[in-house]
């Protein structure tokens, strides 16, 4: 459990803050499919009317854009947040503004919280609760949280309660966008977004968000996860937690949204706060930067929606991390590329991070458009990298999340799709930004990638000084020549794909490139007999067989030149160098 040394003294006391308003839910809509379509029909009429007289405002519209969605409610609004991830396809207002959308907090009666724990846990809930407190202290779009008190153990806890007509509401919203989507493929209305991606990544957050064993599950993984990184994570108590109901332990700390808030009221009520309980809110976004960054490359299980409202602080520039509704993971060889894209620019070496960049792409640039796309690419970074060190200059015209932007829009402009899942972890960074662009301001992210990369090198080499060095020189040959894999694989498989769909002369050139590495192949594992037969020669004679007098003198003349480990080494390069020269030819030659 969470130490006492550890809970910060309150920055809004409990009478201060606004109660959530308790609403009836409302009766299944008529016709609520039509009156979702009325909504959009009317927003592109305004749309279309305002360009056609010459008043076109596009902040203005990116607003009443928002409002439809707001208007819609239910999965709309997540829709809407999907949506606003696509920086490289909508103008920046209009992601600007549904980035905005949230779910107005409104609670619903106790009736439906007691009918639905009695369902889960039985008639008895004496026995499992001591007390149970009526009001809700927080509500969303599928849930109510409550406090109580547990009888085993005596411990205070979070009592989330799903309400009562989420699952029929979201999957009626499910489907009439599903049979949106497919109207929209059906007329090829924006295929570039792939709406079909869309919608599945939509159902599977539905599909997890209304079942809070997911939660459960996701919660302890993380839980055990941010330990070692020094990050609280609430221990959840699986008796009590079922499809419609999540008991976790109750974290004494300050929201950071309520951090937030009070520095943008009352900041000298803030600073006297972080003195009292040790916080420094430049320790704390380092932290959260350096976490999630371990958290996606290290342990490929991110927490996906950092929210103010899912960080808790605590005393000593600590915090914690809560609702892991929606948790993710990535496919190792794209989480390879984007951690290769990111150490590249650390570096300031541009032109690999872009490399790295086109191997996220979905589909593959046309031949006479990869170099000016790839030129393009680079100088978007020297500028970003430029940007991160200007004066006067807001957050989020220096953040990580502008980068991501300045490429996809880059990509977007030549017809190159970047995958949902590079979507989901640009939310991710998103979504931190509005904490780290309050805690740190001035930020340079080039920095914090370089303390990144320093840290993470010491956590992987921390048996560096008891590992011989020829092991240290075989695992950098290794890091380097999958490196150059991971860019020219995919470059070929491109390229190739493109010399194919031309006509049948390319597919010659494809089969001439092959054997060019073919022939690269076999003077490489003649090279590497030959070495084979000098080690052999020179340290083990007694086990050779052949025995030619002018291999022996041409051996003899490297007596001396190298130790016997430094002939493994070499050896061993040559055995990787003809395997990847063998993966190339593969690449080449496949369908």
């Amino acid at each position: 459990m969470l130490s006492e040394d550890w809970i910060p003294t309150p920055l809004i006391p409990q009478e201060e803050r606004q109660k959530v308003e308790i609403v009836e839910p409302e009766p299944e809509p008529r016709f609520a499919s039509l009156r979702v379509l009325s909504r959009f029909i009317r927003f592109l009429s305004i749309r279309w009317w305002l360009r056609l007289i010459g008043r076109y405002d596009k902040d203005a519209s990116a607003v009443r854009l928002r409002g439809v969605f707001e208007d819609s409610g239910g999965l709309w609004i997540k829709l809407g947040q999907l949506l606003s991830l696509r920086t490289d396809i909508f103008s920046a207002a209009i992601c600007r503004e549904l980035s905005k959308l949230q779910y107005q907090a409104q609670g619903f009666p106790s009736r439906f919280v007691y009918q639905t724990l009695h369902a889960e846990l039985g008639e008895d809930l004496g026995l499992i609760f001591e007390s149970f407190q009526e009001a809700p202290i927080a509500a969303a779009s599928i849930s109510q949280v409550h406090l109580a008190v547990l009888r085993d153990p005596h411990l205070q806890v979070a009592v989330k309660i799903c309400r009562p007509d989420a699952a029929v509401s979201f999957m009626r919203d499910l489907r009439n966008i599903g049979r949106l989507i497919r109207i929209l493929e059906s007329f090829s209305v924006a295929p570039h977004i792939r709406w079909s991606d869309a919608y599945w990544e939509l159902e599977q957050m539905v599909q997890e968000e209304l079942d809070f064993r997911y939660e459960a599950s996701n919660t302890q993984r993380m839980r055990k996860v941010l330990k070692n990184h020094g990050v609280y994570a609430p221990r959840v108590f699986f008796d009590y937690s079922t499809r419609r109901v999540l008991v976790t332990e109750y974290i004494h700390g300050v929201l950071m949204s309520d951090f937030i808030q009070m520095g943008q009221n009352d900041p000298g009520r803030l600073i006297q706060w972080c003195r009292e309980n040790s916080v420094n809110p430049r320790k704390v976004g380092r932290r959260l930067f350096l976490t999630a960054m371990r958290q996606l490359f290290e342990d490929n299980l991110f927490h996906a929606d950092l929210h103010p409202g899912n960080i808790l602080l605590l005393r000593d520039s600590r915090f914690a991390l809560i609702d892991f509704g929606t948790i993710g993971q990535s496919e190792k060889g794209f989480l390879n590329k984007y951690l290769a894209s990111l150490r590249a620019l650390a570096v300031h070496d541009y032109a690999k991070a872009a490399d790295y960049t086109l191997g996220l792409a979905i589909n593959p640039p046309a031949i006479s458009q990869m170099q000016p796309l790839r030129t393009e690419l680079i100088r978007s970074y020297r500028y970003w990298e430029a940007r991160t060190h200007l004066r006067g200059l807001n957050y989020h015209e220096r953040s990580l999340a502008s980068a991501g932007s300045d490429s996809g829009r880059i990509m977007f402009k030549y017809q190159v799709q970047l995958t949902w899942a590079f979507m989901r972890i640009s939310r991710t960074w998103a979504t931190l930004d509005a904490s780290l662009s309050f805690l740190m301001p001035k930020a340079n992210h080039m920095q914090l990638f370089q303390i990144y990369f320093r840290e993470a090198g010491q956590r992987r080499h921390r048996l560096r000084d008891v590992i011989p060095k020829t092991v240290q020189a075989i695992q950098q040959f290794s890091t380097t020549v999958e490196e150059y894999n991971n860019i020219l694989g995919p470059m070929l498989r491109w390229q190739g794909l493109n010399l194919l769909a031309l006509a049948s002369k390319s597919e010659r050139l494809a089969l001439f490139g092959a054997s060019i590495f073919r022939m690269l192949r076999t003077l490489s594992i003649l090279a590497t007999l030959f070495a084979l037969y000098i080690f052999l020669r020179l340290h083990h004679s007694d086990i050779l067989i052949i025995d030619h007098p002018f291999l022996n003198d041409f051996a003899m003349g490297f007596k001396g030149l190298f130790h016997q480990g430094d002939w493994i080494i070499i050896l061993f390069f040559a055995v990787v160098l003809i395997a990847y020269l063998s993966k190339i030819i593969r690449g080449l030659l496949k369908p």
